[in-house]
C-alpha cells in the first residue's frame, strides 16, 4: 500500500486569522492503487485544534473512497480506480467550541499508471 504523508501546520496571523501550511506543499497526485494520503496536524494556534473530518465538493466523483480520522491524523483512502480530480476541505474541531474551522482546498488528482512492460 502506497502512502503520501503531509503535515498540516495551522498558525494565526496578527489579526487571529488561521493560516495553513502543507509540507510538502502542492497537489497530491496518486498513481498507485490503494494509496493512503495521511495528514498529520501540527497545531500552533493555541486553540486546541483537532481533526473533525473532510468535506468534499463532490463526494460522488469516486476519487477518494473513504476517510478515517483521529484527533491528530486524518487519512484519505484512494483506490485509484478512476481518473479525475477532487477538491475538499479539512475540518477541525476547536477545543471548547461548537464551531468548526475549515482549511483552504487541498486537491487530489488520480492518474492511472500507464507504464508499459516489455
Amino acid at each position: 500500500m502506497a502512502q503520501t504523508e503531509i503535515t498540516v501546520t495551522v498558525t494565526l496571523d496578527e489579526a487571529g486569522v488561521p493560516l495553513f501550511t502543507y509540507n510538502p506543499p502542492g497537489t497530491v497526485v496518486v498513481t498507485e492503487e490503494n494509496t493512503q494520503i495521511i495528514y498529520s496536524l501540527n497545531d500552533q494556534t493555541g486553540k486546541g485544534l483537532s481533526f473533525a473530518g473532510a468535506s468534499f465538493a463532490n463526494p460522488f466523483d469516486g476519487v477518494i473512497d473513504s476517510v478515517s480520522v483521529t484527533p491528530n491524523i486524518l487519512t484519505l483512502h484512494d483506490s485509484d480506480q478512476v481518473n479525475g480530480q477532487t477538491g475538499f476541505r479539512l475540518l477541525f474541531n476547536i477545543q471548547g467550541q461548537s464551531l468548526l474551522l475549515n482549511s483552504p482546498d487541498p486537491v487530489v488528482i488520480d492518474k492511472k499508471n500507464h507504464s508499459l512492460t516489455f
